[in-house]
């Protein structure tokens, strides 16, 4: 009886250490597989502090024109006037063409990006346009446009409705 029970511990223990030696197979070399972590994370961090950097730039130029950047409605209905916002995205205002014709408001604009420096030359081109519809209760001559910061706004103040 003592026998078998040292036999089946004796079993027991060859089965669990050639089960460890089997799974520390898995990986061929541990020293290197830590080493390439290591530079991983020392990657990784550079790339935080590089992505930290840019935020800190990006957050300095919003501070120093709020104006350009501040998010605004593309469209509202006030009690006064209906206003159309087009987010310009860098366009130059002299690039917008705006015009009114059969109670439609038409607004496009070419955007054109050129930049030759050492990493080569880059051109883009973008084109926009869009018809608005005049509503009912706005009288066209009073509709006026305006770039403010980063968009091109149109409003059309409401006509006021007399009470008979």
């Amino acid at each position: 009886m003592l026998s078998k029970l040292l036999v089946s511990s004796l079993l027991v223990s060859v089965t669990l250490s050639s089960t460890l030696l089997a799974s520390s197979s898995f990986i061929p070399n541990l020293n290197e597989e830590l080493t390439h972590n290591k530079e991983l994370i020392k990657e990784y961090k550079n790339s935080l502090n590089t992505l930290a950097k840019r935020d800190k730039f990006l957050n300095s130029v919003k501070a120093k024109h709020p104006k350009l950047y501040a998010y605004k409605p593309l469209y509202e209905d006030t009690k006064s006037d209906f206003i159309y916002r087009i987010k310009l995205n860098g366009a130059e205002a002299k690039n917008v063409n705006f015009k009114i014709q059969n109670h439609m408001i038409g607004v496009d604009m070419n955007i054109k990006v050129t930049r030759n420096d050492k990493s080569g030359y880059y051109e883009s081109s973008q084109s926009f346009y869009e018809d608005y519809s005049i509503p009912k209760n706005v009288k066209e001559s009073k509709i006026t446009h305006y770039i403010d910061g980063d968009y091109f706004v149109i409003k059309m103040p409401k006509q006021k409705v007399s009470k008979s």
